[in-house]
């Protein structure tokens, strides 16, 4: 930022200082933010994190400009960062392991389950939150060799891929998502 005084005519009588969240006044050290004193120019001094639980999607802090001559007169404006969201989070499941039913000698595309995933990256800036769903490990058919069952990529709902399932001849299936 710069900032001019009608009373002086060089720029260096002017210094700058911050104050707000994210700046520690007195552990500079702790802060997230700086400023060159003679300049304006404002550092970052940590990284930012954007994604919840811990982190913020933008910044607002209050950027001081001193006279240094006469009565040291102080001017300020806001500032406010917006961090660009990045994919640096992957989906998680918050249920670790799932459980779904299906009846027995029922349809192909019987409904077995849904399955929620979540992602910390923001849905509302670019495609970093969406998530997509498929099957990485599937359960196998033994007379036809063919997957047991299917997922929605867009919803994860998943559904049988094939018809009556045998209780007897199976009792459980084991799925990796």
């Amino acid at each position: 930022v710069t900032a001019s005084d009608a009373d002086v005519d060089r720029l260096n009588n002017i210094i700058y200082f911050l104050t707000g969240p994210g700046i520690d006044i007195e552990n500079p050290s702790d802060s997230n933010f700086d400023i060159n004193k003679a300049t304006g120019e404002i550092f970052v001094l940590k990284p930012l994190n954007r994604d919840p639980p811990h982190g913020r999607a933008s910044w607002k802090f209050t950027v001081f400009a001193q006279d240094e001559g006469g009565e040291g007169l102080v001017g300020f404006t806001e500032v406010q960062i917006n961090l660009k969201d990045v994919n640096d989070n992957a989906p998680q499941f918050p249920n670790g392991i799932a459980y779904g039913n299906v009846t027995e000698n029922g349809p192909i595309g019987m409904y077995v389950m849904t399955i929620k995933a979540e992602d910390y990256d923001d849905i509302n800036e670019g495609t970093n939150a969406k998530i997509i769903y498929s099957i990485e490990k599937n359960a196998i058919q033994e007379d036809t060799g063919l997957p047991i069952f299917d997922i929605n990529p867009d919803t994860g709902i998943i559904t049988t891929a094939v018809c009556c399932l045998d209780r007897e001849k199976t009792p459980d299936y084991s799925l990796q998502i």
